[in-house]
């Protein structure tokens, strides 16, 4: 329940094509900063990346180095 805003955000970012994993840390360093103060940045993100990966929502393109969306609602 913690992170539902945060994963909606992210999955947002992801949609509208700021889709690699700098550029979503970068966009992403006040939440992360709010969420877990003191921890490093990219780790919030890159700890969301792979629950939401997990909970297949989302995958990673290791030849273009990107993530994209999974909408297994339209199928």
């Amino acid at each position: 329940m913690k992170y539902i805003e945060y994963d909606l955000k992210l999955v947002s970012l992801i949609k509208s094509g700021c889709n690699n994993f700098n550029s979503l840390c970068s966009r992403m360093a006040e939440e992360n900063e709010r969420i877990q103060p003191g921890i490093d940045s990219f780790r919030v993100t890159d700890r969301r990346l792979q629950a939401l990966r997990r909970q297949s929502r989302l995958a990673y393109l290791r030849d273009r180095q990107i993530w994209i969306t999974l909408d297994l609602r339209s199928k």
